[in-house]
């Protein structure tokens, strides 16, 4: 059995559906593969925060294509998105920012932080995790488990 990560992105691109749409706003559309790609460097990022299996992390972004990569890097390295937690991924004021402890960083420099060690899917979950990840974002996970475009 593998983790919720891999069925969630890695199951798609290595069928061959990565050029396949997984989401799209008002600021473009994100393929199965590049969805992979940023998440997996967002993912490298928080790990390099502390962020570990089982963390909560708070998402307090608005919906769209950065939701999808914040929500899918979380549950890449078997963090809990939901809307506490002691990591906070946050819009203030302009700017998209990381929030755990004194740290206060700009998203754009935890995924290129990321991008130089991309975090891996787990290889299997815990049980019980499925269910805790689906508690506030199970709109994004079941659709993209489906292998359709979040909107």
């Amino acid at each position: 059995m593998s983790s919720l990560g891999f069925a969630l992105l890695d199951r798609h691109v290595v069928d061959g559906r990565g050029d396949n749409v997984a989401c799209t706003d008002a600021s473009g559309t994100l393929t199965y593969a590049r969805l992979l790609e940023r998440s997996a460097a967002l993912a490298g990022g928080l790990r390099v925060l502390g962020v570990r299996h089982g963390d909560e992390v708070a998402v307090t972004v608005a919906s769209g294509n950065l939701q999808v990569v914040i929500v899918c890097a979380c549950i890449r390295i078997g963090a809990v998105p939901g809307h506490k937690g002691e990591v906070r991924i946050a819009e203030v004021g302009e700017q998209l920012r990381v929030q755990k402890d004194d740290h206060d960083i700009e998203l754009g420099v935890l995924l290129k932080a990321g991008a130089a060690d991309p975090a891996p899917s787990e290889k299997t979950d815990p049980d019980g995790y499925d269910t805790r990840a689906r508690t506030v974002f199970a709109g994004i996970i079941d659709t993209l488990l489906a292998g359709k475009a979040v909107a």
